[in-house]
């Protein structure tokens, strides 16, 4: 969501600001932490909270003075998933790479000018990844990101660029700069598939491959990533020749 002046705000856009700061960490806030993140003063909070509330997409916390999301999310996110037309045959696919990868897998489609998770699949790693399905991926690094956006609209693409920079040097290897990642997403275009060495975390490394939905967008994109460790050059090119296995029978659920 872009971020308005609270000055220029309508009483929607009020209230939709305060439930999307929910759904990032800590993800559990109380109204006087509320007021000092927005600045928004703790009578229009109050008033928004509990009409958030009495929709039951906020609930209290069982000691009563902290707020998170409540069940009504969770059914508006059930309800996208069916929407998307996301089958349990995908989720099957996506076992059965974890199985034979013994890896993380993922799936995250772009919404428009974001990037989502979708499915995580982590059955076999003693040390989880922490990718959440629902999470929102940045576009300048990890596999989510840069695929999903290196198939997007390139003039929409430098315009979230300009929107949202700075971005931030998570290790060395994140992309900051406007041209690296328009070259990179070249790249990405060009070999059919994406890579992410120690871009988000150090020592975590991803491949990826897009999905061609029936409409014939790239709007998707399945990935594994794993911890780096010796001759990882050599797993990731395996891990990579993994997913175009799968690729076209993922292609067939996709829209």
């Amino acid at each position: 969501m872009t971020v308005k002046s609270k000055e220029t705000m309508t009483s929607l856009e009020k209230a939709l600001y305060l439930l999307f700061l929910f759904s990032e960490e800590p993800y559990e806030y109380t109204v006087p932490e509320l007021v000092e993140i927005t600045g928004m003063n703790r009578t229009t909070i109050y008033r928004n909270i509990v009409t958030l509330e009495e929709s039951g997409l906020l609930i209290k916390n069982e000691r009563g003075r902290s707020y998170k999301l409540g069940p009504m999310a969770y059914h508006l996110g059930s309800v996208y998933l069916q929407n998307a037309n996301y089958e349990e045959n995908i989720l099957n696919i996506l076992e059965c790479i974890a199985k034979e990868s013994k890896e993380s897998v993922g799936l995250a489609r772009r919404e428009g000018n974001r990037v989502v998770s979708i499915y995580s699949v982590e059955i076999h790693q003693p040390v989880k990844m922490n990718d959440k399905p629902g999470e929102f991926y940045p576009m300048n690094t990890g596999t989510y990101g840069k695929c999903l956006m290196a198939y997007h609209d390139q003039e929409i693409v430098e315009k979230l660029f300009d929107q949202n920079a700075p971005f931030e040097k998570l290790t060395k290897n994140t992309i900051t700069e406007k041209e690296a990642l328009l070259e990179e997403y070249r790249k990405i275009r060009e070999n059919g598939y994406v890579v992410s060495i120690e871009e988000s975390f150090p020592l975590v490394v991803g491949v990826g491959v897009p999905l061609t939905g029936s409409t014939g967008e790239v709007k998707n994109v399945v990935s594994i990533s794993f911890f780096k460790e010796e001759n990882y050059l050599e797993k990731l090119e395996s891990l990579k020749e993994l997913l175009f296995k799968y690729k076209k029978d993922l292609e067939r659920y996709i829209v």
